[in-house]
């Protein structure tokens, strides 16, 4: 293995500055277009990366087998470096992928100024690694359990102390330099979305071996763009691919939709990226986004803070005096869920199975004030939970409903007093049934917002007697304490959708994803045995039925609150072109234009 770069510590801040290549042709190093992430990124290695802020640089240095198209409503999956979408044999358990011709990878030192076409063995490898046990890929349910051969592969890693990336994997063949095939060990009804995945895409296996342990902070993909300079959770700079394929524009808008027809019509011909510049700043609180991009520094924010709702559009329409400024409003229901709350089931205070603990997590959410987070929190920009899956995801049924996801603190107050946990000191807080203290640590973000969630957590549960208390630390050190399933309570987790169905979320209940998408650690036979079940079948009413048995052994069992579905506000300012919102895909930069000359005048 060639040595390793490395890259300069200042404090907690590392920036990578990476070789300056020239700005590819179809790309204007003029344009540049600005954003800023609400929470830090973690990483760039696709295995690796679990965060939505992660994925949006993952999507645009890397490419998948198959993407969705930029303006199909409902979402569209369409080829991306496959040259169309694969062959399907055995019922749905065989897919054979072409892939495109004359596909490269940015240049890196790590292919020692050679031009390094994509080929299908850089799919094979990629997916390799999710399976070798050094790399502890959390996304690793992906694949797990599908692939023929690929857990023999894995096992045999473990029991030897070393993967062997050349050993025959039965259901990863690479038939010639451009066709992949892939067999699974039974027909995957949703297993064409794991394809267009920002985790699932082409790694250089020289580049993973070059840069070692610190891949982390070097991708290197075919993508539309490269990472020019990375300062962790502060600065993310991309600059345009030079070796980016012929990328032409191609997607289906909405004919009753004006301003998809108005993008369409922008982008015929083009060929893209069309910025030559991507910079992406990292702020946090939500007071000092909204007055950045009011004040000019990015070109469209994404999540309009809640707190700002009814002076940027009262009513749900664009204030007059923003309208004269010619920003663009786009509002949406988020295919995803928050969860208000997950409670750690190998917690000893607030985990388990047994009767009296499962009381206590279901009484604390009937003592949650979720009306009060929706209409004073959020603004009524959300809609109650009543089940992990959101509208507009398939699976979901708008008449599933329980009594378990009331707002009920008298039935919360009973549930508690008939297991035991009594005030028996006077001291207007309840103790454990064998009368030690019982005072729980809700994990929660240092930004504001949050603060006021907490908020409503803290007079919830003081309206019942439970005392609890808040760690805050920034998005990375939670997401990585919920993996490693060190938290009592997590009160800072949304899951946005990677694919529209209702299998992407309920996968973070299903027990063998504990250490990877499974925070509660939440292990239940029955929900495990129907999670597998509803994998083999079809979108239809049969699934949707197993989904709800699933919803509803998560609500017996209690570990997790349910949230909300958000409704998101997005604005843009007049000189972005082409943006539209997607309801999948993190990022869509290679679309967005950006006119100089309106810029320049709202500028002066």
């Amino acid at each position: 293995m060639k040595s390793v770069r490395k890259a300069s510590l200042i404090g907690a801040i590392a920036t990578i500055l990476l070789f300056p290549f020239p700005v590819a042709q179809a790309a204007d190093p003029n344009k540049v277009v600005r954003f800023a992430f609400r929470a830090a990124e973690t990483g760039f290695d696709p295995p690796l990366e679990t965060t939505r802020y992660s994925a949006f640089i993952l999507e645009a240095v890397f490419d998948s087998l198959l993407t969705y198209d930029y303006l199909a409503r409902p979402v569209k999956l369409v080829p991306n470096v496959a040259e169309a979408m694969p062959d399907v044999a055995d019922n749905g358990a065989t897919y054979t992928f072409h892939i495109k011709r004359g596909v490269y990878f940015a240049p890196d030192a790590a292919f020692s100024g050679q031009k390094r076409e994509l080929t299908a063995e850089d799919f094979a490898y990629s997916i390799r690694r999710f399976f070798d046990p050094r790399v502890h890929a959390p996304n690793l349910y992906y694949f797990e359990g599908k692939i023929v051969g690929a857990d023999e592969a894995m096992e045999a890693a473990k029991k030897i102390g070393k993967y062997d990336y050349d050993m025959p994997i039965a259901g990863l063949q690479v038939i010639d330099r451009y066709t992949l095939r892939i067999r699974l060990k039974q027909p995957d009804y949703n297993f064409l979305y794991f394809m267009a995945l920002p985790s699932v895409v082409a790694m250089a296996r020289e580049a993973v071996e070059y840069y070692g342990d610190d891949i982390r902070s070097h991708p290197v993909g075919t993508g539309p763009y490269y990472l020019k300079e990375w300062r962790r959770a502060s600065k993310i700079v991309l600059e345009a691919n030079p070796n980016y394929r012929d990328d032409y524009f191609a997607g289906t808008p909405d004919p009753n939709v004006a301003e998809d027809q108005e993008i369409a019509a922008h982008l015929k011909g083009r060929k893209l990226p069309i910025a030559g510049r991507v910079e992406v700043s990292v702020i946090e609180e939500p007071q000092p986004r909204w007055l950045s991009f009011l004040n000019k520094e990015f070109d469209y924010l994404e999540d309009l803070p809640n707190e700002f709702i009814n002076t940027v559009a009262p009513a749900g329409n664009l204030a007059p005096n923003l309208v004269k400024q010619g920003l663009r409003l786009q509002r949406e229901a988020q295919l995803e869920v928050t969860v208000t709350a997950f409670f750690n089931m190998d917690d000893p205070v607030v985990g388990g199975y047994t009767p009296e603990k499962v009381a206590l997590r279901r009484a604390m959410n009937l003592a949650y004030n979720g009306p009060e987070e929706v209409q004073v929190v959020r603004k009524a920009q959300a809609l109650r939970a009543t089940s992990p899956i959101p509208p507009g995801v398939a699976g979901y049924d708008q008449n599933f409903r329980s009594t378990a996801t009331d707002y009920d603190p008298a039935r919360a107050k009973a549930l508690l007093d008939m297991y035991g946990y009594l005030d028996r000191d006077g001291d207007g807080y309840r103790e454990l049934p064998d009368g030690s203290p019982l005072t729980l640590e809700f994990a929660s973000l240092p930004q504001s917002d949050y603060r006021d969630l907490d908020e409503v957590w803290r007079k919830s549960l003081d309206a019942v007697g439970i005392r609890i208390k808040f760690r805050r630390e920034r998005f990375p050190e939670l997401v990585k304490a919920g993996k490693a399933g060190t938290l009592q309570v997590g009160a800072f987790f949304a899951w946005f959708a990677d694919f529209p169905d209702g299998e992407n979320f309920l996968q973070l209940l299903y027990g063998p994803n504990v250490g990877k998408s499974n925070y509660a650690n939440f292990r239940q036979p029955d929900f495990d045995r129907l999670y597998d079940l509803a994998r083999t079948l079809p979108d239809s009413p049969e699934r949707t039925k197993i989904y709800q048995d699933m919803t509803r052994l998560m609500l017996v069992y209690a570990p997790w609150k349910l949230g909300v579905h958000r409704i998101q506000s997005h604005l843009s300012h007049p000189w972005l072109l082409n943006y539209r919102k997607h309801p999948i895909l993190h990022q869509t930069w290679k679309y967005l234009d950006v006119d100089l000359d309106v810029k320049r005048k709202a500028l002066q």
